[in-house]
């Protein structure tokens, strides 16, 4: 259990630092090159702060259209979902690294106990069961957001790319602290 626990912590840490390598620009800028720019980001805030009052997502057009209506609408575009921010509900950076310190605690926490309820021993165990998480955490959500919910493939598929290594990096990591020596078990 102890092992455990070291590597529950040592592989947040890793998780945690490749996170700020992959997105904080250190090694590269790519994926924020599938974003667009706007003509005047200053005029467009302001549009949004009208159009959209309230921090949250909005989905347009909303649902609040008679069906043929929507549909009608949808036909004629532009859709769009939209995740409004406001000023006042922006978390700090320092907030938001802390944020994401737990969000990896939880997710390698989930993981130990998933390879623990899978009854993996073997380095190997913990390397294969890391693919299929990866793999079907990858093809459900980050895929999901291009045919359910319309995000750009050339955004999405950074998030893949990293969701995908990160849950490698995180699995195997663990499989080190956790892999059961079945040589000392053996001698016993």
């Amino acid at each position: 259990m102890k092992k455990t626990i070291i590597g529950v912590i040592v592989t947040t840490l890793v998780l945690f630092v490749w996170g700020f390598l992959f997105w904080g620009q250190v090694l590269h800028s790519i994926p924020y090159e599938s974003w667009k720019q706007t003509g005047d980001d200053g005029q467009a805030q302001e549009m949004l702060k009208k159009t959209f009052p309230e921090t949250g997502t909005y989905y347009v057009p909303g649902t609040a259209h008679l069906p043929l209506d929507r549909l009608s609408m949808i036909a004629r575009g532009p859709v769009a979902m939209v995740h409004i921010n406001h000023a006042d509900d922006i978390p700090t950076q320092a907030e938001s690294m802390i944020q994401g310190f737990l969000l990896n605690l939880v997710l390698v926490t989930l993981l130990a106990v998933m390879f623990t309820v899978a009854g993996a021993k073997t380095f190997r165990d913990f390397a294969r069961l890391s693919v299929a998480v990866a793999a079907v955490a990858v093809v459900m959500i980050d895929f999901g957001h291009i045919v359910w919910w319309g995000e750009a493939a050339s955004w999405v598929i950074w998030q893949a790319v990293y969701d995908f290594t990160g849950l490698l990096i995180a699995g195997h990591l663990l499989g080190v602290f956790m892999k059961t020596d079945l040589q000392a078990q053996s001698l016993t």
